[in-house]
């Protein structure tokens, strides 16, 4: 808490006042997170009728295609690596994921009737959070141009 106290450019006691420890501080900072990401990927897809592209809009702004994204994931992956010793934690990551998978099949739902919604929006994450993953270690164009083309072809295959 002192090191993140120190790069906030704020005392222990202010912050630790807000959070009680670093955990509360790691999942408020998820909560936000998913906020912004979930209300930036709904903006970008909210005047656009065609449903394959609003699934495809959806999907890309989960990359960390700029610094906001980036840092959002950065946000995520502490967050995963807290979860795996922390239940609360671990239940907070199975309730976000579930509320992002209903999404994503609602979403499918619109631009593929009939496909399996539920298992495809589970596949989409899957690949979501791997190329993501991986875009985020090491943030390159190809890494992002490479994220974005799986996630192209992928909504292609369900969509067909």
């Amino acid at each position: 808490m002192r090191k993140i106290a120190s790069e906030a450019g704020c005392t222990t006691g202010r912050l630790t006042h807000y959070f009680a420890d670093r955990e509360a501080l790691i999942l408020a900072s998820l909560r936000t997170s998913y906020d912004v990401t979930g209300n930036r990927a709904r903006a970008s897809m909210a005047n656009d009728t065609n449903n394959k592209r609003k699934l495809l809009r959806f999907a890309e702004e989960m990359l960390p295609a700029d610094d906001e994204r980036l840092r959002e994931w950065k946000v995520w992956i502490a967050f995963w690596s807290a979860a795996t010793v922390d239940k609360t934690l671990a239940g907070e990551n199975d309730a976000r994921h579930k509320a992002w998978a209903d999404e994503l099949a609602d979403l499918i739902k619109e631009a593929a009737p009939l496909a399996n919604a539920k298992q495809e929006a589970d596949l989409l994450i899957g690949l979501i959070n791997g190329v993501g993953l991986h875009a985020a270690v090491n943030p390159t164009k190809e890494n992002l141009d490479r994220a974005r083309g799986l996630l192209q072809a992928h909504i292609e295959k369900i969509t067909a």
